[in-house]
């Protein structure tokens, strides 16, 4: 089958600020708040948490978790087509609007929401040595199931013209059901399309049937170790992987990611196989921001599944563009991606630079 895009991702898009946690912030939000996850807030808690740490804030910048896979996946010069579905709300910020930021990235809009008399969202990451706590004002990526629903055939066809899509988490309820049908209606259509699915901390943990549902249908399911733990309802890493793959069609993939390296998990029969891809750790002294480090990983995933490569070969590229991240702010490192595209073209394992 010919597909018209490589990649697209479907995701919440926000306007991200990153900054130290604060004394003033750790006293307002204490015992309002998950340390280390993410967290849905209203308006007026997001706007006083940015004020304290407002002299101190590193950086500002667009994000949300599958358009910063989408950024990475766009800077790395291969070449690939890549498209978005999402709503793109009013930036808080002077500049160029959403749109016209994916525009520049050459990322194709035609399914994205353009809702420009509302608020985008807002995420503002607390970093505190290497961890982050995300607080997170949805603003117009509540309207994702209304666009879902209207444009429910044009977002069906859209996707199954995809040779990857990969799908990140909305903070509300109806979001995830009304994206469960959508993704069932692309499995339907398009067999062929590769689903991966990061949920992040609250969808994981949230226990709900839809969020299952797009677990199940992944071919790819990206965590970390808690967000394993969480969404396979069990502490134990077999156990929990067991859990999410025992359904769904055969030859899926969870991916557990750790400093140490990235275990994956896959079914053979009756059997779990597990098999650990080690990688040298970026030392904690070198981190100089942690945030998105996931969506990075994942860019490196289907940029080299997008391009045929097996699944050892996408963790080592997914592998080696998180490690550059890291040792860099934001998307700041992201000029430097081609060179590290280039270097696992050639079986090179590049330190950070």
């Amino acid at each position: 089958m010919g597909f018209r895009f490589d990649v697209v991702g479907v995701g919440a898009l926000n306007l991200d600020s990153i900054a130290p946690v604060s004394p003033a912030a750790k006293a307002l939000l204490r015992g309002s708040v998950a340390w280390g996850a993410e967290g849905r807030v209203g308006a007026a808690t997001v706007d006083a948490a940015m004020r304290t740490v407002q002299g101190a804030a590193v950086r500002v910048a667009v994000g949300g978790s599958a358009y910063n896979t989408i950024n990475a996946l766009a800077h790395i010069d291969a070449g690939l087509r890549l498209g978005y579905v999402g709503v793109a709300g009013r930036l808080p910020v002077p500049g160029t609007p959403l749109a016209g930021r994916l525009r520049a990235l050459g990322v194709d809009t035609g399914m994205l929401r353009d809702e420009p008399r509302e608020l985008s969202g807002v995420c503002l990451s607390l970093v505190e040595d290497g961890e982050r706590t995300l607080l997170v004002h949805p603003g117009a990526n509540d309207r994702m199931a209304a666009h879902l629903e209207v444009e429910f055939e044009a977002v069906v066809e859209y996707l199954s013209a995809a040779r990857i899509v990969h799908v990140t988490s909305f903070l509300d309820q109806l979001t995830p059901v009304v994206l469960a049908d959508v993704l069932a209606a692309v499995r339907e259509r398009s067999p062929e399309t590769v689903l991966s699915f990061d949920p992040g901390h609250v969808w994981a943990a949230s226990g709900s049937a839809p969020v299952t549902a797009l677990a199940t249908l992944a071919d790819h399911v990206l965590l970390n170790e808690r967000e394993l733990q969480a969404l396979g309802t069990t502490g134990d890493d077999t156990w929990a992987a067991d859990r999410i793959l025992r359904v769904g069609r055969p030859g899926r993939f969870v991916h557990v990611k750790r400093p140490a390296g990235v275990t994956t998990f896959t079914r053979s029969g009756p059997l779990l196989r597990a098999r650990f891809h080690p990688q040298h750790p970026v030392p904690v002294e070198r981190v100089v921001d942690a945030t998105g480090a996931g969506d990075v990983y994942a860019a490196g995933l289907v940029a080299a599944l997008a391009g045929g490569a097996g699944l050892h070969d996408g963790v080592r590229l997914g592998m080696a563009m998180t490690r550059h991240k890291l040792v860099h702010l934001a998307d700041a490192g992201h000029p430097g991606l081609p060179a590290v595209f280039r270097a696992w073209q050639d079986g090179a394992t590049p330190d950070p630079s």
